[in-house]
C-alpha cells in the first residue's frame, strides 16, 4: 500500500481571497489522499472551509517586529506540526515564504531545510517586483545575512512557482529544483436569476487596487458606444490603494464616465458576471493570471490588456487570447515628451534608494528607449497623473480619437468553446491534484543534502531591469 503523505501547508493568514484561493483548491484536489495541517499566523473565520484542518501559530503572522530566538519559535512550530499530524511531516508546503510579510518565515525556512526537512517553496509574489517595503524590511532584520537566508538551496528544497517567467527568473539565480504548478480554475457560480434582455455591460470582475490600472479601464468607458456601461466589482480595502481608487471615482463622476464603481457589493456578484458582454482585464501585473482563465467558463469573451510574461504560457498551450492587446499606444505628445521622462526619472529613482541600488542615468536612457517606441508610450506603463491627462484630452478633443485601436467586444463561440475547454482539461481541478500530489511524492523521496543559498540580490536584477519598468508599480 502506498504510504500516505502528511503535509504542513504554512501561510501567513486565511484570509478570503488570493493564496487562501489556491490553499482551499489544493486541499480540495489532493481529495483526502493526504493528511494536511495548515499552520498560519492568525485563526481563520471559525465558518472557513479550512478551518478544521488550521492552528494558528502566531510567529507566522505580518509583523514589523523580528522574532528573538528563531531556532527556539522554528523547534516550537515543528513540535506543533508533530503533534497534530501524530507524525513528522513528510513534506512543509510554504507559500510565499520571501514575500517580507515578516522576516521570521524566511528564517524558519532555512531552519526547517538545515535539518533536512523536504520543503516545498511556492513564491506567488514576490519582495523584489515592486514591493519594497517588503524588501527593506527584510533588509533591516536579516541584513547581510539576507542573500544567504532568502532562497536556500538544497536537493530537498524545490520552489514551485505559479508561472513560467518566475521559474526562469529562479533558475536563473541558480536554483536547480524549480518546478511550475499553475493555479487551478473553478467556474464562477452561476446565479438562478434569468439574464437581463439586452444587457450591454462591460465587467472588470478584480478588487480595484492600483495594479489593476484603473485608468485604462476608464479610457475604455470614454471610447466605448454610448449603450455599452462599465462595473469594476469591488473597492480595495487597504487604505494605501482607497486614496488612489477614490480619485478615480471623482474623476469618473467629473467626466461622467459611464462607470459604476463597487458593483459587487451592490448586486449579486454571479449576475453581474453572467449578464455581462464580456468581461474585461486591464491588470499591469498578475502574479499567475486567472483573470486570463476564469471568463471561459462563465462562458465571457474576455477584452483587454494581455500580459505576455504571464499569457504566453496559456498561448503556448493553446489558449486564444487573440481578441486582446499587448500594448495601448498613446501619443507622446498628448502627455509630453518631458512631462514622462520627468515621472520617470523620479520614480526609478525613488525605487533605487528603496532597494538600496545605486542610481545609473544610464538606466533611466534604456527605459525612455524601451517605454518610447514610434513617437508612443504604452498608456499602461503611465502613472495616475499622466493617465488622466489622456483622458481629458481624449474627453476634450474627440477627434483624438483616432489615433487609438476602435472598442468593440467581439462575438466567437468557436473561441469561447475552445478555451472554456482548454482551460477544463490543463487547468481544472483533478489535473492540479495529480501535479500537485506528484510533486509531494517526489519529493518525499529525495534525500536531505547540504544547504547553501542562490544569491538574493542577483534575483533582483530580473525584476528591476529598466524595460520592465512601471509608473504603475512604484
Amino acid at each position: 500500500m502506498k504510504k500516505r503523505l502528511a503535509i504542513v501547508m504554512i501561510h501567513y493568514h486565511l484570509r478570503p481571497g488570493g493564496v487562501t484561493r489556491v490553499i482551499e483548491r489544493a486541499v480540495e484536489s489532493l481529495n483526502d489522499r493526504t493528511d494536511i495541517l495548515i499552520l498560519t499566523g492568525e485563526a481563520p473565520a471559525p465558518s472557513a472551509l479550512l478551518t478544521p484542518i488550521t492552528e494558528p501559530f502566531e510567529a507566522l503572522g505580518y509583523s514589523d517586529h523580528a522574532v528573538s530566538d528563531v531556532e527556539a519559535v522554528a523547534n516550537d512550530l515543528q513540535f506543533t506540526a508533530r503533534s497534530l499530524l501524530g507524525r513528522d511531516p513528510d513534506v512543509w508546503h510554504i507559500h510565499n515564504h520571501s514575500l517580507g510579510k515578516n522576516s521570521f518565515t524566511p528564517q524558519l525556512v532555512c531552519q526547517l531545510a538545515r535539518k533536512g526537512c523536504r520543503l516545498l517553496l511556492q513564491p506567488h509574489d514576490f519582495a523584489e517586483d515592486g514591493r519594497p517595503q517588503n524588501y527593506h524590511l527584510l533588509r533591516s532584520q536579516l541584513g547581510d545575512s539576507i542573500d544567504s537566508i532568502l532562497y536556500p538551496k538544497a536537493n530537498h528544497v524545490w520552489y514551485a512557482p505559479i508561472n513560467y517567467r518566475d521559474k526562469s527568473f529562479l533558475s536563473s539565480i541558480g536554483l536547480p529544483q524549480v518546478h511550475v504548478l499553475p493555479n487551478t480554475v473553478t467556474p464562477h457560480e452561476k446565479t438562478d436569476v434569468p439574464a437581463q434582455e439586452n444587457s450591454r455591460t462591460v465587467v472588470y470582475p478584480a478588487r480595484a487596487i492600483r495594479r489593476k490600472n484603473m485608468g485604462e479601464f476608464l479610457l475604455w468607458s470614454l471610447l466605448a458606444p454610448e449603450e455599452i456601461r462599465f462595473q469594476s466589482t469591488l473597492a480595495p480595502q487597504n487604505p494605501k490603494w482607497q486614496t488612489y481608487y477614490n480619485q478615480w471615482v471623482e474623476f469618473a463622476k467629473e467626466l461622467a464616465l459611464p462607470v459604476e464603481f463597487d458593483a459587487g457589493r451592490k448586486h449579486d456578484f454571479s449576475k453581474l458576471i453572467w449578464n455581462a458582454s464580456a468581461l474585461i482585464s486591464t491588470s499591469i501585473a498578475e502574479g499567475f493570471g486567472l483573470a486570463f482563465l476564469e471568463p471561459w467558463l462563465a462562458d465571457k469573451m474576455l477584452i483587454g490588456r494581455k500580459l505576455p510574461e504571464i499569457t504566453r504560457d496559456f498561448e503556448e498551450e493553446g489558449l486564444d487570447l487573440s481578441m486582446m492587446y499587448d500594448r495601448l499606444p498613446i501619443p507622446i505628445e498628448w502627455i509630453g515628451e518631458a512631462a514622462f521622462r520627468k515621472a520617470l526619472e523620479s520614480a526609478m529613482r525613488k525605487s533605487y534608494t528603496a532597494y538600496s541600488r545605486p542610481w545609473n542615468p544610464d538606466d533611466l536612457q534604456l527605459a525612455l528607449r524601451s517605454l518610447i517606441v514610434d513617437g508612443s508610450v504604452d498608456f499602461g506603463v503611465l502613472d495616475e497623473a499622466l493617465q488622466k491627462k489622456v483622458i481629458r484630452h481624449l474627453h476634450n478633443h474627440p477627434a483624438s480619437v483616432a489615433a487609438l485601436p476602435e472598442f468593440n467586444i467581439p462575438s466567437d463561440r468557436k473561441i469561447q468553446e475552445h478555451n472554456r475547454q482548454l482551460v477544463l482539461d490543463r487547468y481544472g481541478i483533478d489535473a492540479y491534484g495529480n501535479r500537485l500530489l506528484g510533486l509531494y511524492e517526489s519529493l518525499a523521496n529525495t534525500e536531505p543534502g547540504p544547504v547553501s543559498a542562490a544569491a538574493a540580490s542577483e534575483l533582483m536584477d530580473c525584476f528591476l531591469q529598466p524595460h520592465r519598468f512601471n509608473l504603475l508599480r512604484t
